[in-house]
Parts: C-alpha cells; structure tokens; sequence
C-alpha cells in the first residue's frame, strides 16, 4: 500500500515537473510568435484595418511549434509615451493557445492553456529626420470652402503631430519666396522671384514645434505656418533648390533628409534675374524636376502632393500663356520629382489632406517600430 501510495506522488511529481516545463516551452515560443506579429502588424500603422490584419496573417502564416488551437486577438491605441497618435500609434496583439500534456494525461489532464501579450509602437521616436516642407501659397490657394490654405496647414499640423521633436528636425519654405525673412508673414507676390535675395526658406529646420509631446503654438514654425496668405503664381524650382541647401547647411550628418513639397497648379513663371533663354524661364515644371533630381542624387526624399491641381498646363509665363516646351503637365512633373510613384500623392482635395499627411508621416518613420512590452498572459 505504501509502495502504491509512493509511486502515485513521484509520478504526479514527475507529471508537474515534465508538463510544467513542457508548458513553460509553449509558452516562450507563443511569445515569440506574439513578439514578431506586433512587430509585423506596428509596421502598417496608422492604418487601424492594415495592422490588425497583418499582425493577424502573421499568426495565421507562421505556426507556433508546440501548441495548438492558437487564438489571437489585436487592438490598436494611442500610446502616450511615443509620438505620431493621429490616430494610433501602437498595437496589442495577445493569444491562447493550447499545450499537450505527458504524464498529467494519468490523471485525465490532457492539455494546459497558455497565453501572451505584446505591445509595439510605429514610430517610437527612434529615427532621427531632417525635413523641409515646401509650401506652395500662391493665389490660387484661397479657392475653396474652407480654402485649399486652410486645408494646408490643417494637414501640415497633422504632419507635425506625428513627429518627435526629440528626433526630427523641421523647416518651412514658399513660394512665391519672402522679400525677407522678416518679411515672411507678408502676402507672397509675383515680384517677389525677380530678386535674387529673396527668402525661400523662411523657418530654417528647428525642434520647437514641439514642447513635452505637445505641439507648441508660439514656436517660430507654428506662428509662421499660420500667418500664411495666399499671394501670387508659381515656380518649383529654386524653393526645391533653397529646401535642399538649408538641408545641406543645417541637417544633421548621417540623419535622412526629407522634403515635402505641396502645391496647388503648374510652374507658370520663371525668375526674371535669370535671362530670358535660361530653362528656369522657358521650361519651369522641367526646371523643378531637374532641381528633385538633384536633390534625389544627394540622397534627400521627396514627397510630393499635387493638392486639386485640375488640368493646368505648365507654362513659360502665366500673362502670356505660352505653353513649356517640349509640354508637360503638373502631374507628369510632380511624379517625376517624387522619389518614387508611391511618394507623389495626385489630386487629393482639402479633406484627404490630414490623411495624406499622417501617410507621408508613417512612411518617413517606418523601420521605426519596437516592442514596448511583452508578458505571459
């Protein structure tokens, strides 16, 4: 009897020993699993339906070893403690799953549940940036209700939210240029490129657009963007040119360097200090694109938004009308100078501006994603 009694307890002690380490084994490769699908899915963020769907496809194509029966569930949230909630920025994915047991099946326990947790955010404020915006605020930006302006910086705080200022770096530049940087908040004009001296860049790249997370509304970014007014026509290039110096000048050494370029119509004037046979003034959309490329070759992104341009042809001189030749319209231009089809966003209007910009944020900031937690659960 008490041979019986002792061989019962050593087994039920193997059973615990064996099955608990089996269950510990379970558990660390769900982890695993859980680790890699948060990650997966973070990478589509802000898209709430891409993230949940990729995390989940990740389980689904990348079975678990050791277990069965693998249930997942995923959330999206705004995580407080990392940048860009507009409007998540980090993913749960948690599953249960279930063990086989050894020995436990003597005393009918055939199988444990076990479970996990993990959370990843994108971004996570690891990935330093220097970016310029370029902000077309010609005339042709006071159409609409409420006004392509409007919808502008709208969408371009939308941008700056998403961002860490621990980590990025973020100027602003127009067109038409500023007769001076004191003179940045007064309506562009079209005299304003004949002059040499002009200021394109009228915010150089700086970090106080944010303050503890928060956007700062005096910093010289914010106060800038909003005393904006629609005034005059257009060129690309030398705001392309100007972006790409203050990059060059001011941009931090081995940082990605960026340039955002919105606008509204076609290039349909050239700078009158150059002379009249200069591609600057015969062919200004071709003068912008050759002025992306140039920046392309340093290496620079460039993103680009052709915001309700129509079917503007691009022009030598708007008062004349005499088309560029060879002809070229804005669309052809604007993907030419975008670093990729994927990076030229084409005719959106004043309501997908927000989401265009939380687009632009994302993608500068992918590869930026990374666990911010993992437990049993």
């Amino acid at each position: 009897m008490l041979v019986v009694i002792s061989m019962t307890v050593l087994l039920g002690m193997a059973a615990l020993v064996l099955d608990l380490g089996l269950g510990w084994y379970a558990k660390r490769q769900l982890q695993a699993s859980v680790d890699a699908a948060a990650l997966a899915g973070a990478q589509e963020l802000p898209s709430n339906a891409n993230a949940v769907s990729r995390a989940h496809e990740y389980i689904l194509k990348n079975p678990t070893r050791g277990v069965t029966d693998v249930q997942d569930t995923t959330t999206t949230k705004c995580l407080t403690t990392a940048p860009g909630c507009a409007p998540v920025n980090a993913l749960t994915v948690k599953a249960s799953a279930k063990a086989d047991t050894a020995f436990a099946r003597i005393f009918g326990i055939n199988s444990m549940t076990v479970g996990a947790k993990a959370t990843a955010c994108q971004p996570c404020g690891a990935k330093p940036l220097d970016i310029m915006i370029v902000l077309d605020r010609t005339g042709s930006m006071s159409e609409g209700s409420p006004t392509k302006m409007v919808g502008a910086k709208a969408g371009i705080m939308t941008f700056l939210n998403f961002l860490d200022a621990g980590t990025a770096k973020v100027g602003l530049a127009v067109l038409p240029p500023a007769t001076s940087v004191a003179n940045k908040c007064v309506t562009g004009a079209d005299a304003n490129y004949d002059s040499a001296s002009s200021k394109y860049v009228i915010v150089p790249l700086s970090t106080d657009f944010k303050v503890n997370g928060v956007i700062n509304p005096s910093s010289n970014l914010v106060t800038t963007l909003n005393c904006q007014n629609p005034g005059g026509v257009t060129h690309y290039s030398l705001a392309i040119q100007a972006a790409q110096a203050e990059l060059n000048t001011s941009g931090r050494a081995g940082v990605q360097k960026i340039i955002v370029f919105l606008t509204d119509g076609a290039a349909n004037t050239g700078p009158h200090f150059f002379s009249s046979g200069n591609i600057e003034r015969l062919r200004p959309c071709q003068s912008g694109v050759n002025s992306a490329a140039a920046a392309k070759q340093a290496g620079t992104w460039v993103y680009t938004i052709g915001y309700s341009i129509g079917s503007d042809q691009c022009e030598q001189d708007r008062k004349s009308g005499i088309l560029e030749t060879p002809a070229i319209t804005p669309d052809q231009a604007l993907s030419a100078m975008a670093s990729s089809p994927a990076n030229y966003y084409v005719r959106p209007d004043t309501g997908q501006l927000n989401t265009i910009f939380t687009q632009v944020a994302a993608d500068i900031s992918a590869g930026s994603s990374r666990l911010v937690d993992d437990e049993w659960g």
